[in-house]
């Protein structure tokens, strides 16, 4: 009976033992997993959210270089248009310059013609003046 009851304290002593290590194992395994968890949860917390600012950031970028494009494509068809009616009125403007003074040089040849002919023939409708 002695060597019975020594044997049930130490097979007992050693059950206790093994549920404490056991408890501490899984204690050890559920600590270790929800923290690896909470570690790969914070890494990819982190994770997404460098992946959100990158994101927000090449959506600013490309905004501007799109807005930046738009206007300078805005104003240079602006400036192109307004040397183009530059041109289109400067040329209107010789040409019509050009046209008057091809009239007025019509007109004054004209006129030049009609004088001349004009005194021409008061010239040879005249009287000779005979000088002593």
């Amino acid at each position: 009976m002695q060597v019975g009851m020594i044997t049930l304290l130490t097979l007992t002593g050693l059950l206790v033992f093994m549920l404490f290590l056991l408890t501490a194992t899984v204690n050890a395994i559920i600590v270790s997993l929800l923290l690896s968890l909470a570690a790969a949860g914070g890494f990819l917390a982190l994770f997404f959210a460098c992946v959100t600012a990158i994101y927000i950031g090449a959506l600013s970028v490309a905004a501007f270089v799109i807005s930046t494009a738009t206007i300078s494509a805005i104003f240079a068809v602006m400036v192109a248009t307004g040397w183009i009616g530059f041109f289109c009125v400067f040329w209107l403007a010789m040409k019509k310059s050009v046209g008057l003074a091809k009239h007025s040089l019509r007109i004054t040849g004209s006129t030049l013609s009609a004088y001349s002919s004009a005194k021409r023939a008061r010239h040879q409708n005249e009287p000779e003046y005979i000088s002593n």
